[in-house]
């Protein structure tokens, strides 16, 4: 099933940040009010706002085309994505 769910409007990192979110059980997926939280405490501030302005295509996002990166990204993340980003930058990285 082919998604109608808009692409050319998504922050940057959207499935990956979705991704921290599902990696950090912190609460169910679709607990979309639980999900905007934990991504604003995971520093995804623009992929909360995004989210919480298209609560209607989340649920289409999450079944769908969640479901299809992760098959298709089974492990994507060796390290976070704060640590990622830490990495890059040469900031200096908090062993967890």
């Amino acid at each position: 099933m082919e998604s109608s769910v808009d692409n050319r409007h998504r922050p940057p990192l959207l499935m990956e940040a979705l991704a921290e979110v599902r990696a950090s059980s912190l609460c169910n997926m679709f607990n979309y009010a639980c999900v905007i939280i934990t991504l604003q405490d995971l520093g995804f501030e623009l992929q909360a706002d995004w989210l919480e302005e298209h609560l209607d295509s989340y649920n289409e996002i999450l079944i769908h085309e969640f479901s299809q990166w992760l098959q298709a990204n089974p492990r994507p993340f060796r390290e976070s994505v704060a640590q990622r980003v830490a990495r890059e930058t040469g900031l200096e990285l908090i062993e967890e």
